[in-house]
């Protein structure tokens, strides 16, 4: 007789606002923000760290530079969290990693805690905390040159580079990647008509969404209903007083003649301009995975199973085709059809990527981004799968609904889709 095969479950699941470029989160580390997330995760599930071990914690970033010693990542958020929960035996002494797969690397926390999760007997764990975080707003200059064959501390000349950007463009294949969105949607024929009056589509229902508050759950004790990211009050690292409690980006004024006004980035006649991409952002999200077995015996109450992923490769240079063979290749594994699933989500790279994505695997656009995705959003890269799956299992729950698919594309051409079940 085969053994029941063991489930991930999510537990607690919580995202900042997205801040913009140089907003709200100028000068708030990438680790703060992390912090935040982990820890209203944690109180949103009901977490008792006095009887729960945390067995492991995952992290994602992909812009880890020196100053805020961001190598020690998912210690040093592990470890704040624990001291502001008076916890000192348990999460303080979690042991974790941090993972990274460009934009995808929301994912892959999950990934990698549904892994540790529902592994082999021998090394599975009970409970994994994933969260991601990044602040694009502070990357840095880099200096690129090589340390002196006799002098470890002097260097050569070279020039200093934008560490931003210089993730934009793979140059193994000459991928920019708002080219990569130009062939892809000039391959899957999309106009820039169609560019803009999605891009204005994405803003109108974040905007709804926000005014409306819809993507909120009740919390399980009834005492009051949170939306997928939550307020958040700090103090940045020049001392002044930050109050969040909506996506800075979402434009209240986008109109498809301001829109339409805006220049391609690429050539002349191009469909990826300032108005037709995601933004550059700040934030970070933050899950707490369980076995479900183990949240049952405790009484833990959960909000979704991680019912499972899938990574699949594209072309480099039409990078944005990526959730095409992911989200396809997760629904083959799982044994399901695309009329099994009730929401999804695409990371909205490019309005172009996005329409060619929707195109070719016959996406309901009343069922896609319901609450507007990265154009109004932002694309806070680390952690933008961890956060639109977030976001998507509030509005499974606020519309009682069952089945989601999450799905992005990823640089180097790659895609990657997770699905949860809401039960």
């Amino acid at each position: 007789m085969s053994k029941k095969q063991r489930e991930a479950v999510i537990v607690g699941a919580a995202r900042t606002p997205i801040g913009k470029h140089g907003g709200y989160y100028n000068a708030l580390p990438a680790e703060d923000l992390g912090v935040y997330a982990m820890e209203e995760a944690l109180k949103r599930g009901a977490v008792d760290l006095s009887k729960v071990r945390i067995d492991h914690v995952v992290a994602g970033m992909i812009y880890i530079d020196a100053r805020n010693q961001q190598i020690y990542l998912p210690r040093n958020v592990s470890t704040r969290v624990a001291a502001r929960f008076g916890d000192t035996d348990n999460l303080n002494v979690a042991p974790g990693k941090t993972t990274l797969r460009i934009c995808g690397t929301g994912f892959q926390t999950l990934a990698d805690a549904h892994d540790l999760l529902t592994g082999d007997e021998q090394h599975r764990m009970n409970c994994v905390i994933a969260f991601a975080t990044e602040n694009m707003s502070q990357t840095s200059l880099v200096h690129q040159g090589r340390r002196l064959k006799d002098d470890v501390w002097s260097f050569s000349d070279a020039p200093v580079r934008d560490y931003l950007l210089e993730g934009f463009n793979h140059y193994r294949f000459n991928t920019l990647m708002p080219r990569t969105a130009e062939e892809y949607g000039a391959q899957t024929g999309i106009t820039l008509d169609e560019c803009i009056r999605f891009s204005c589509l994405s803003h109108e229902r974040a905007r709804h969404a926000q005014m409306h508050q819809w993507n909120r759950y009740a919390e399980p004790n009834g005492n009051d209903h949170l939306r997928g990211s939550f307020a958040l009050d700090a103090v940045d690292e020049d001392g002044i007083a930050i109050s969040v409690w909506r996506d800075e980006g979402t434009r209240y004024d986008a109109t498809y003649d301001e829109l339409a006004k805006l220049r391609p980035l690429v050539k002349p006649d191009g469909l990826v301009t300032p108005g037709t991409a995601s933004q550059i952002s700040d934030g970070a999200a933050a899950a707490v995975v369980m076995d479900r077995d183990f949240a049952e015996k405790n009484g833990i109450p959960y909000l979704a199973i991680l019912r499972g992923y899938h990574f699949a490769t594209v072309d480099p240079r039409i990078m944005g085709q990526g959730p095409v063979p992911a989200v396809n290749g997760l629904l083959e594994k799982l044994g399901m059809k695309k009329t099994d699933v009730d929401l999804f989500e695409v990371n909205e790279a490019f309005a172009a990527q996005y329409l060619g994505v929707e195109k070719e695997l016959g996406l309901p656009r009343d069922a896609t981004n319901v609450n507007g995705g990265a154009i109004a959003i932002g694309h806070n890269i680390a952690a933008t799968g961890l956060r639109i799956t977030i976001d998507m299992i509030y509005e499974l729950i606020r519309r009682d609904q069952k089945i989601g698919i999450a799905s992005a594309c990823i640089g180097g051409g790659q895609g990657g889709a997770v699905c949860v079940e809401i039960v």
